[in-house]
């Protein structure tokens, strides 16, 4: 009797596993397909400035994601590691973030529920011609209707690789940021911004904003967005 009953119940632990895992899998997949976050951990949870910076960074980071240095790195003013560290622990502690499985040192994504893809803004990106500018903020409505995700897709623009011409997104009324870089450069480089926009024919004003003649619109890139989609 004792055996059947320890079988009945090694049987439902085992389903409920499974289940478990299954539940997880919807959720991971549920994420990757997701224009935008289910929900934003700085809103929801009233994080400090330094934890809102963290998130910021990680929204724009791949599935393998950031080592606490380079989050650190990331950062707007830096960070050091030691504090950054107990931050990300903190962090972790209240599920809005994970470690990454297997990977060491210690690599640190967004939780499920707080991941987004990128690739919605690179998408939009892409439709911005040579010879033309656009803003953080146009790619930001052009994707999810307002200008919230500005700051992720600048922070996209200068730290992925795979970013298409981050030359041609600048800030609001065409100015390019002071700290404007190449991915493959530590330090600021903005004239190499500048350079790379004037060899496609955009010309500048004196107060070094680009013509907005040949700026593009948040309205203008989601028709071309359409029209890739209907080709």
């Amino acid at each position: 009797m004792s055996t059947a009953l320890a079988e009945l119940v090694e049987a439902i632990g085992n389903a409920c596993i499974t289940y478990a895992q299954e539940l997880r899998q919807q959720d991971v997949r549920a994420a990757e397909l997701t224009l935008e976050p289910t929900a934003d951990p700085a809103d929801a949870l009233g994080l400090g400035k330094r934890q809102q910076e963290m998130v910021e960074v990680l929204r724009v980071a791949d599935d393998d994601g950031l080592t606490t240095a380079e989050i650190c790195q990331r950062m707007a003013d830096g960070y050091d590691t030691a504090n950054a560290h107990m931050s990300l622990r903190g962090l972790q502690a209240r599920r809005v973030i994970e470690e990454v499985p297997g990977k060491r040192p210690i690599h640190w994504r967004l939780a499920p529920q707080y991941r987004a893809t990128a690739d919605p803004y690179l998408a939009v990106a892409g439709n911005v011609r040579a010879g033309e500018w656009t803003t953080y903020g146009d790619i930001s409505i052009a994707v999810r209707g307002d200008t919230q995700g500005a700051r992720a897709v600048g922070r996209a623009a200068a730290t992925l690789q795979h970013f298409p011409s981050p030359h041609r997104v600048l800030q609001s009324g065409g100015k390019i940021p002071e700290g404007w870089r190449t991915t493959d450069s530590d330090v600021p480089n903005p004239e190499v911004c500048r350079q790379r926009l004037e060899s496609e024919g955009v010309s500048f004003d004196e107060y070094d904003r680009a013509s907005r003649a040949q700026y593009v619109a948040w309205d203008a890139l989601v028709e071309r967005a359409e029209r890739d989609l209907a080709a």
